[in-house]
């Protein structure tokens, strides 16, 4: 059977996006930031085709933006400045979902864990996930204030170690550290394969 060549596109944007931190890293280490500033470009240009496959029109304004925005980044020397953005938009984008969901009646990470369970969570589940959610929140924004503090005071190779490899080791250990507390409260451990797929639902917000 041949793969839909929108889901190929939308599947290699996603893991070129998943990569970028480690890209930005090295070319901050090898002191070319002009490559990892191009491969991000091109990376948001990536996923953001999936929003115009029906608008032609918009598609193609959006190219000409992006390609006027390549150029006068590389002709201003702005490059060095557009590294520092994605460890501050990401986060400030994840905690807003996070903290926005608690206006709901199934915070973000209860309807993720009720896709993973099958069923309706029980109150316990249902208090613990919210008190999650809230966490995850308070940790992005934790993340925001560290990318803004380094990108102050650290130098360019510090403050890379940090946002780029180091914010990962944190949200593993955070993310582990839960799965092992997680059996106090809700009784069992999530199936680390299961939540995953749950997570990758285009509808779990839903």
């Amino acid at each position: 059977q041949i793969e839909n060549p929108d889901s190929v596109l939308q599947r290699f944007a996603g893991i070129s996006l998943l990569i970028y931190p480690f890209i930005a890293h090295i070319g901050i280490l090898m002191g070319e930031i002009i490559w990892p500033a191009s491969y991000l470009i091109v990376v948001v240009y990536l996923n953001s085709l999936k929003l115009f496959y029906h608008r032609r029109v918009l598609g193609i304004s959006f190219t000409v933006f992006m390609c006027v925005l390549f150029f006068s980044l590389f002709h201003f020397e702005m490059h060095a400045f557009l590294i520092y953005l994605p460890p501050i938009l990401i986060p400030s984008w994840l905690a807003y979902v996070f903290i926005k969901s608690m206006s709901d009646d199934y915070a973000l990470i209860s309807k993720i864990a009720e896709r993973v369970e099958g069923k309706p969570l029980d109150q316990r589940h249902l208090l613990y996930t919210r008190h999650l959610t809230t966490l995850w929140g308070v940790l992005f924004i934790l993340m925001i204030c560290e990318a803004i503090v380094l990108a102050i005071w650290a130098p360019y190779e510090v403050w890379s170690w940090w946002v780029h490899i180091g914010n990962y080791f944190i949200i593993a250990i955070f993310f582990l550290g839960e799965m092992m507390v997680r059996q106090q409260f809700v009784g069992h451990r999530a199936q680390i394969g299961q939540m995953f797929r749950a997570i990758l639902q285009r509808n779990w917000r839903g």
